[in-house]
């Protein structure tokens, strides 16, 4: 398995657990109208994670910044649209949603983490 389809389930594992986790909480907490929106925004971080990693797959060494900025120019408008398609016309709960998708940067510092703290397998 190469280290990007590596980094990929890792970071997708974390943040299926932060999704059960932010679900379980907000049970505890007597809100599962949240619960919604933490799942949709999820949704749209792994969608988000699953672009990350196919651009970055296709991409050839030694690309020129500006091919970078495009392709992360279109990722982050994509995820931006899908959002707020979400939340227009799904109605899913706003703060949920926010909830969600904000477990898609702390899933994949953590995967990162996790990477580099590995020995290398060469």
């Amino acid at each position: 398995m190469s280290e990007l389809r590596t980094f990929q389930r890792e970071a997708g594992l974390c943040l299926g657990a932060g999704l059960i986790a932010a679900t379980l909480l907000t049970l505890l907490a007597r809100h599962p109208e949240v619960i919604n929106g933490i799942v949709a925004g999820g949704l749209v971080g792994l969608a988000n994670l699953v672009l990350l990693v196919a651009t970055a797959r296709r991409l050839p060494a030694g690309v020129g910044v500006r091919a970078l900025q495009a392709t992360g120019t279109i990722r982050y408008a994509t995820m931006g649209a899908l959002l707020g398609v979400l939340l227009i016309v799904a109605h899913v709960h706003p703060v949920g949603a926010v909830i969600g998708y904000a477990l898609f940067p702390v899933a994949t510092a953590a995967a990162g983490w996790h990477w580099l703290a590995s020995p290398r397998r060469v």
